[in-house]
C-alpha cells in the first residue's frame, strides 16, 4: 500500500500544514536575505516544517479513528449483550476470535430475515453467540467449516457447554489444493459437507487466513453461489483489507444480482445482498 494511502490527514488539515509551511518559507527567505544563510536553510527549513506537521495531523487524525473504531466495539458489545443472555461465560472477542462489530452485523441480519441455515466459514465465538439468537427464535441451523481441527473441536464442546449443539453443526475442512474459477486455490475440502437441498439463506465468510495466498477468500462465493437462496446475504470480514476490496469487486462482476455495503469498522465488514430476482434472470 502506498504512503499516500497509509497517511490520515484529511483535506481539511491541510490550511493549517500548508499555510505554516508557507510562513515558514517566507521567513526563511528573510533571513536569507539578511543574514546571508545559505539557500539550503530554506529548503531544510521548510521540508522539516511540513514533515513535522503532516505527522502531527497523521497521528491526530489516527488517534480520532481509533477512538471511533473503540465507540463502534462498544456499541457492538451493548447490541450483543442486550440480545443474548449466555448460561456460561462467552469466548473473549479478540485476537484471532471475530470481533464484536462482525457479530453485531450477523445477529442483525439474523434477526431481520430470520435465516434457516447459514453457512458460517470459520467457526468460534460468532457461532455460539449466534446459536443463542436461533434458539431465541426457535429456528435457524449453522454448518460452520474450520480447517483448524483444534478450532473447530474447541468450539464443539464451548456449544456442549452452552447446550447449543443441536444449532450448529461444526466440519473439520482442511485446506487442499483445488481449481476454481480457473485458478489454483488452496481452500476447503468440503467433499464431506452434505448440504442436500439446503439453501443458504446467510453466507459467513471469515477465513481461510490472509496469509493462505492472494484472493484466499474468494472461492467462497462460486462454490456455494447454487446452494444460495433468493434472498441470500453474505457477510465478510476483514473488508477493510485491499485483497478484501478486490474480492468483492470480482464478486460483484461476476454476480451482479448483488448489492454491496461497506461498514467501516476497523476490520472493515462488506455486505453483499441479493435481488429479489433470481441470478439466472439477471445474467440472461
Amino acid at each position: 500500500m502506498s504512503l499516500s494511502k497509509e497517511l490520515k490527514v484529511k483535506h481539511p488539515d491541510n490550511k493549517f500544514i500548508f499555510l505554516p509551511t508557507l510562513i515558514v518559507f517566507v521567513v526563511s527567505l528573510i533571513l536569507i536575505y539578511f543574514f546571508d544563510l545559505e539557500t539550503s536553510f530554506i529548503v531544510i527549513s521548510t521540508l522539516i516544517t511540513l514533515l513535522v506537521l503532516v505527522a502531527i495531523f497523521h497521528v491526530y487524525r489516527s488517534i480520532i479513528q481509533e477512538i471511533q473504531f473503540q465507540d463502534y466495539r462498544n456499541q457492538a458489545m451493548l447490541n450483543i449483550h442486550s440480545l443474548v443472555k449466555p448460561t456460561h461465560p462467552l469466548p473473549y472477542l479478540t485476537g484471532w476470535a471475530a470481533f464484536p462489530e462482525l457479530i453485531s452485523v450477523i445477529l442483525s441480519e439474523v434477526l431481520r430475515n430470520e435465516p434457516k441455515h447459514i453457512l458460517e466459514i470459520g467457526s468460534g465465538s460468532s457461532t455460539i453467540i449466534t446459536s443463542y439468537v436461533l434458539r431465541d427464535l426457535g429456528q435457524g441451523q449453522i454448518t460452520s467449516l474450520d480447517h483448524s481441527e483444534f478450532y473447530g473441536n474447541k468450539t464443539i464442546k464451548d456449544l456442549e457447554l452452552h447446550n447449543l449443539s443441536k444449532f450448529a453443526s461444526i466440519h473439520f475442512t482442511p485446506l487442499v489444493n483445488q481449481e476454481i474459477d480457473g485458478n489454483k486455490f488452496n481452500w476447503y475440502d468440503i467433499s464431506k459437507v452434505q448440504l442436500g437441498d439446503k439453501k443458504i439463506d446467510l453466507l459467513v465468510v471469515d477465513g481461510p487466513p490472509e496469509k493462505t495466498q492472494k484472493h484466499a477468500r474468494y472461492p467462497a462465493l462460486p462454490v456455494f453461489y447454487e446452494h444460495l437462496s433468493d434472498h441470500a446475504v453474505i457477510i465478510l470480514d476483514d473488508a477493510a483489507r485491499s485483497e478484501e476490496k478486490e474480492i468483492v469487486e470480482k464478486w460483484l462482476k461476476k454476480y451482479p444480482e448483488f448489492t454491496h455495503e461497506y461498514i467501516p469498522t476497523e476490520k472493515g465488514i462488506s455486505v453483499l445482498k441479493r435481488n429479489h430476482i433470481t441470478s439466472k434472470e439477471n445474467l440472461a
